[in-house]
């Protein structure tokens, strides 16, 4: 099995994400701090477009649409109720790609590209970085904390 430890990476946040994400309406994942900062629904996005850069380095095809990347890819603006993607369809992406993506990446022997293989792994930790925020956001939204 290559790039297990990767891999549970992935696993873990996708753990955070439905924890923290459960019950989330798309009014509440557009709520943003007072303070600046982007909302769960730009973070769930971006986190998604994040995701299809992994999955190329493993072979997959992109879950991503063009007009998403534009929407939440770095250094984008926080999305608004105008023009962000309804938080359930963000959250159907995650799920329909999980299983796909961990797989791919358990068979996927990246040891021989050095490149593929810190850029797959900061990639999980990158995603980690925004799992954890979304705790945070939950609460901002009003919610109960969901990891205790």
């Amino acid at each position: 099995m290559f790039n297990k430890d990767t891999a549970e990476i992935f696993k873990l946040n996708k753990f955070v994400l439905d924890m923290n994400l459960k019950d989330i309406t798309q009014s509440d994942s557009l709520v943003s701090p007072q303070t600046g900062g982007n909302c769960i629904n730009w973070i769930l996005g971006h986190i998604l477009v994040n995701r299809d850069v992994q999955r190329e380095i493993v072979g997959l095809n992109t879950a991503c649409s063009p007009e998403m990347t534009e929407l939440y890819d770095r250094g984008t603006q926080n999305i608004n109720s105008g023009n962000a993607m309804d938080v359930t369809a963000l959250l159907a992406i995650l799920e329909e790609g999980q299983n796909e993506l961990i797989t791919k990446l358990t068979e996927r022997d990246l040891s021989a590209n050095e490149e593929s293989r810190k850029l797959a792994l900061t990639l999980a930790f990158h995603e980690s970085y925004h799992a954890g925020q979304t705790g945070l956001l939950r609460r901002i939204a009003g919610k109960e904390g969901a990891i205790k």
